[in-house]
């Protein structure tokens, strides 16, 4: 029978993920506090109804409070379930096979995968090291850009944390006005970068954005992703979705979480400030970290730090030989951490 498959999808990788029971999850980006009660009790009231599609009008609600908080026009937002599912949609809808898709490495792990899945050529640019950030040839990026079909660009890079576009007009022109099909910029990390894209949709009309209730709003259980686009070009990649995608309970979980920010607002902030507090204190120990505009860290480290911490009961994430990603959470998770690591010094 795999006879009858296409060469394109024997052949492509699958998404690489060993789960870790228990323990502190370090290793997914994860937001690691609890959504708030007004959130749970919003799900718990909407479960006995879940032996019925969603209603409209939940997915609708959902859609124009997405597009408040984005100050954007209701017809170029529209909800996902998960971001990743956004960008599968994207490459689907946008690219045949043989096409060239143009991305940065290292990136999110499923830009390769789906590159591969659906016979993509690929111009990759690899990120240089500059001090503590990654920096990336913008003239390069804008030359390569002329011959691509899709251009996917993660903003803050995951997993550098380093930013790309920095929300630069400038920038994201170059690039926009060169390539021959459309730029999708993933901003699943945005709200703890301070900056977007978003605003030039508008300007620009074969850019993309996509984001997620994931990090920031702490509901990667529930699977919230959005794209914002030009009102034709969304109506178009959208036509394989129907308003049922995304389950009830977590259409709620969103509607509660937009219609109260207080809460995402304190966990942003808090994330920054734990952020910059671990950047300082692993600089102090002697690791080589990088400046992050995430919710999480880089680290270039020549010894098996993962092994190390997971003997410890905290998982982080390799990313190659010696570079490692770690999530940032509570005091607590942080506490534990840096203790964990002044150990292995």
């Amino acid at each position: 029978m795999l006879e009858r498959l296409k060469k394109r999808v024997l052949s492509a990788e699958s998404y690489k993920y060993e789960e870790v029971c228990g323990g502190l999850r370090l290793h997914l980006n994860e937001c690691l506090y609890n959504p708030p009660p007004h959130i749970v009790e919003a799900v718990n009231r909407v479960i006995a109804e879940s032996n019925l599609y969603p209603h409209l009008d939940m997915f609708n609600g959902f859609r124009e409070l997405l597009a408040k908080y984005s100050k954007v026009d209701i017809d170029m937002v529209y909800p996902f379930p998960g971001a990743d599912s956004a960008l599968r949609t994207l490459f689907y809808a946008l690219t045949d096979p043989g096409d060239a898709v143009l991305f940065l490495r290292p990136t999110f792990s499923m830009i390769d995968v789906y590159s591969d899945f659906f016979g993509l050529k690929k111009n990759v640019i690899e990120l240089v090291e500059s001090g503590d950030t990654w920096s990336i040839d913008f003239s390069r990026l804008t030359e390569l850009s002329k011959d691509s079909n899709l251009v996917v660009i993660v903003d803050p890079n995951n997993p550098t944390g380093s930013p790309i576009f920095s929300g630069r007009r400038e920038l994201l022109e170059l690039v926009a006005v060169n390539t021959k099909g459309f730029v999708v910029v993933d901003e699943t990390y945005h709200e703890f970068s301070g900056y977007t894209v978003a605003n030039y949709v508008n300007d620009f009309p074969n850019v993309i954005v996509v984001r997620s209730l994931s990090k920031a709003f702490c509901l990667a259980g529930f699977r919230l992703g959005y794209v914002i686009a030009n009102p034709h070009v969304l109506k178009n990649v959208t036509k394989v979705l129907t308003p049922f995608d995304i389950p009830t309970p977590s259409l709620a979980a969103g509607i509660a979480a937009l219609e109260n920010l207080d809460y995402h607002v304190k966990v942003i902030e808090s994330v920054k400030l734990m952020r910059e507090r671990l950047y300082q204190e692993l600089k102090s120990m002697g690791f080589k970290v990088y400046k992050s505009y995430a919710n999480f860290l880089l680290i270039k480290d020549n010894r098996q730090l993962d092994k190390h911490l997971l003997s410890r009961g905290i998982a982080i994430k390799r990313i190659d030989k010696d570079l490692y990603r770690m999530g940032i959470g509570s005091e607590e998770s942080a506490n534990r951490l840096l203790q964990a690591l002044r150990e292995l010094i």
